[in-house]
């Protein structure tokens, strides 16, 4: 599903990083690689940690809280970082692109997150549910994986 996604963002906003970067249009894939890379790594690891409220909140049309707006700002420095190492683009080049991409991102995040009520994860684990092993369907099922996990590690014989 973040596929979909990258593509779609890919087409809204390719051009206008093309012309506000000044990069050459084959290296357009590999920003879009980066940029999904980054913002599910990032996404994944909040999710992955507990912290559905914070992606939530991000994903929301709600205004930012403190730890949405850092979620979004580690987004935006790894995609900075990831293009500067993955891609040879200066740091000047990859903050345009980030400036530019990462929000719109968000922005189609979250319109496909607004298809549900507000405290329904669903369109979430549907967009980042794949990456975070085993293609989970809802929070419950994500959640109660990780309980399990955690749970089981706690009982084993030393």
């Amino acid at each position: 599903m973040i596929e979909t996604i990258l593509k779609s963002l890919k087409s809204e906003v390719g051009d206008k990083i093309l012309s506000n970067a000044d990069i050459p249009s084959d290296k357009l894939d590999g920003v879009f690689s980066v940029i999904g890379d980054v913002a599910s790594k990032e996404v994944t690891g909040k999710m992955m940690g507990g912290d559905l409220s914070t992606v939530m909140n991000l994903f929301s049309k709600q205004t930012n809280n403190s730890s949405a707006n850092l979620l979004q700002n580690n987004i935006i420095s790894g995609v900075v970082s990831g293009l500067v190492s993955k891609l040879g683009l200066s740091k000047q080049v990859s903050n345009t692109i980030a400036n530019i991409a990462v929000p719109a991102l968000i922005n189609l995040i979250t319109k496909k997150n607004s298809e549900t009520p507000d405290d329904d994860p669903s369109p979430l684990n549907e967009i980042f549910g794949s990456i975070m092993s085993g293609n989970q369907k809802s929070s419950g099922n994500m959640l109660g994986n990780m309980a399990k996990k955690f749970m089981g590690g706690l009982f084993k014989k030393k």
